[in-house]
């Protein structure tokens, strides 16, 4: 049974973005605590952007911008505390201070791998201000990152963002490793004050996201991402299952997300033994992955870099192992409990060597999907991360 306080209070989660039918609100980040909280037996809401109205079928309060500004429309709700997802961006400081100022707990969530500052760690930060360029615009990227991380290095750039981070009773991270690198950002910008408040808290996966001990774990590996995106690193991704699946005949390959005409185009070239054991989807509805990854025994991820992606959570749970670089902060977390192999940065030879290690571990039977799945679904399941998410108050 969880642990969790014999009382607990209210809590909402709230998310200003604008809310959209279609926009998987429900199947991650604060809807999917909002559900634990639930399950947990408190009245939760998801607060997200909108025409002002409640919702009966779901947990949903849509409010504008400037309502989520107003103590006044905080304090009508008789609220414990708030968990809120707003990236400690300077616009949204706001709304963190309207919640403070009625006296609410808040804890900021915050979608990072840690690297804030680029004193740190000064080329992996100009790295993903590249990566995130390349996708952002077509013109100059490397020009843009390079502006930014110059921008970055000045204490006075971040002022917004630890006024935004004042109001917070707690800052949560993603994966112990981001913990820690936000907090030498923190204390790099002379507020170990903030930095005394970071907590680690993972993100949570749909709850039916477990194993399926009737489906065998077929040699078959899984990649599920937005493969139009160079963040995705999709030209990678091709030439490592180029190599590792014409070595392994018994092997075979499922690509799943948007861009599998970027997926297609790459693998056209290909030798047609290995090209006929790449299966591209694209798109999938959420109901139909747990089948896919409780089919599977190793998740690809080929991304540049990530917070905690979605995709290697929801595998865990599914008694999939993971396979990735170890330069993001949320992959030696990931991968610590004999659930998958690090590679040492995004090359192909050195994705190969740690992909065929983990194709080795699964062959002498050192991964056990069963104990994967409980280990990461009593980590990863909604209400697991909500207790974990009331335990810091």
């Amino acid at each position: 049974m969880t642990n969790v306080p014999q009382k607990p209070g209210r809590w909402f989660c709230a998310i200003p973005m604008a809310y959209d039918e279609n926009g998987g609100f429900w199947e991650r980040d604060m809807g999917l605590v909002c559900q634990g909280f639930r399950k947990l037996g408190m009245d939760s809401k998801f607060i997200a952007l909108g025409q002002p109205s409640q919702r009966e079928d779901v947990p949903l309060i849509l409010s504008t911008l400037e309502q989520l500004k107003d103590p006044d429309w905080w304090r009508q709700w008789k609220l414990e505390g708030v968990l809120l997802n707003a990236w400690a961006l300077p616009r949204y400081e706001p709304i963190a201070r309207a919640i403070k100022t009625v006296g609410l707990k808040l804890n900021l969530t915050l979608d990072s791998d840690g690297l804030v500052n680029p004193h740190i760690w000064p080329w992996r930060y100009l790295q993903e201000k590249y990566y995130a360029e390349r996708d952002r615009t077509k013109w100059f990227p490397a020009g843009w990152a390079l502006l930014k991380t110059w921008v970055a290095s000045f204490r006075a750039r971040h002022a917004g963002m630890l006024r935004h981070l004042e109001h917070g009773d707690w800052l949560t991270l993603p994966s112990p490793l981001a913990q820690q690198r936000y907090r030498r950002c923190l204390l790099a910008l002379g507020r170990p004050d903030l930095a005394s408040r970071l907590r680690f808290v993972p993100y949570a996966a749909t709850p039916d996201m477990i194993c399926n001990p009737s489906l065998p774990k077929l040699p078959l590996l899984i990649a599920v991402g937005r493969w139009q995106t160079f963040q995705k690193g999709t030209p990678v991704l091709v030439r490592v299952l180029e190599r590792v699946l014409s070595e392994q005949p018994a092997y075979s390959a499922r690509v799943i997300g948007g861009g599998e005409d970027r997926v297609r185009e790459l693998t056209r070239p290909l030798d047609d033994a290995v090209k006929a054991r790449i299966q591209i989807l694209g798109r999938v509805s959420h109901p139909q992955l747990p089948g896919h990854y409780q089919s599977s025994r190793i998740l690809l991820c080929t991304s540049r870099f990530e917070g905690f992606p979605i995709a290697a959570c929801e595998a865990l749970c599914c008694g999939c192992s993971v396979v990735s670089d170890v330069r993001m902060s949320c992959m030696p977390y990931i991968c610590s409990e004999s659930s998958g192999t690090l590679s040492c940065d995004l090359s192909v030879g050195n994705l190969c060597d740690a992909l065929r290690a983990e194709i080795d571990a699964w062959e002498r039977g050192d991964r056990n999907p069963m104990l994967i799945s409980n280990t990461w679904t009593n980590r990863l399941h909604p209400e697991k991360v909500a207790a974990k998410f009331l335990s810091l108050s």
